[in-house]
């Protein structure tokens, strides 16, 4: 067991990065009419990795001086260190650049602050990826939360004529990415340092969405020049930091505790999609967006057991 004062630490950790990434949507959504996606999360996560490498060095110096203290002078991991290391934080990234891809393409064609609920419907799956890939027991509450979330889609994303727009669905199929990521890290992320593991995974992101923006988009600088503030900002806040802090706070806490603070994102950008963006709800979307914080909050619920 941790300590309380590690738990509070680490879900306010995870507060924060859902803060930020709920403003990432506006610096998203308005870089989506001007650059390719996987040109932006190329960029993004590349960004996201050279911003890891002072708190690596930092991370890295501290270790010496403890082993040293303790009259250690072997600082070296180890090659099983490295080759897990090595096969976890692709696979990872692999789930991420998924997720946060589609909802790049998504948010082409939908709101920043529907975009951010729609986002957080992942938080459903977490448990039910739980259950079927790593055989996690799951709450029954989860069930009830699944009613609840599709009630508060339809009321959010269907359009009078009973279907749903081309944005809504991207964003949609990018929350199984996430619920995968969540589980996957909260599987890896005790076995290694949390600041190595987010570094390998950004740059294979990185390194995986540069061939394919070649291949597909063929972008050019002068796109870049014109989003250039929101790449910096979605990749040295929305990579780089907030990534930093989920593998390290989700060393301290519940994997289905860290994912209903992450869902906060929804909130946040809903709030910034209204500030400055000028977006705004119409009552029925209102009420979907009621019954999908509802359903976040009952799937979270734990059982007796």
């Amino acid at each position: 067991m941790y300590s309380k004062k590690k738990v509070l630490i680490s879900n306010l950790m995870l507060t924060l990065a859902a803060a930020i990434w709920g403003s990432c949507f506006i610096f998203q959504k308005t870089a989506a009419n001007v650059i390719g996606p996987f040109s932006f999360m190329a960029a993004r996560y590349s960004i996201g990795a050279l911003t890891m490498i002072p708190l690596i060095l930092f991370i890295g110096h501290q270790r010496k001086e403890t082993l040293a203290a303790e009259g250690i002078t072997d600082f070296s991991y180890g090659k099983a260190y490295f080759k897990k290391l090595l096969v976890a934080a692709p696979l990872c990234s692999i789930a991420n650049v998924a997720g946060n891809t589609l909802v790049q393409m998504g948010l082409a064609y939908t709101a920043a602050s529907k975009a951010g609920f729609l986002n957080s419907i992942y938080i459903i799956f977490v448990p039910i990826v739980g259950y079927l890939v790593f055989r996690q027991k799951s709450s029954r509450f989860i069930f009830a939360g699944i009613i609840l979330a599709v009630i508060g889609l339809y009321n959010l994303c269907l359009t009078e004529t009973l279907t749903f727009e081309k944005g809504d669905v991207i964003i949609l199929s990018s929350t199984i990415f996430f619920a995968l990521h969540i589980q996957l890290i909260s599987k890896y992320v005790r076995e290694v340092v949390g600041m190595h593991f987010t570094f390998v995974e950004f740059v294979f992101a990185g390194i995986l969405l540069s061939i394919v923006a070649a291949i597909i988009e063929e972008p050019s600088f002068s796109q870049f020049m014109l989003c250039a503030p929101n790449v910096l900002y979605a990749g040295a806040l929305g990579v780089g930091v907030c990534y930093a802090l989920q593998v390290t706070a989700q060393k301290y806490t519940d994997p289905t505790v860290a994912s209903l603070l992450m869902s906060l994102e929804a909130v946040f950008s809903a709030i910034f999609g209204v500030l400055f963006l000028n977006e705004s709800f119409t009552a029925r979307e209102l009420t979907g967006i009621f019954f999908i914080v509802a359903a976040i909050i009952i799937a979270q619920l734990p059982s007796k057991e």
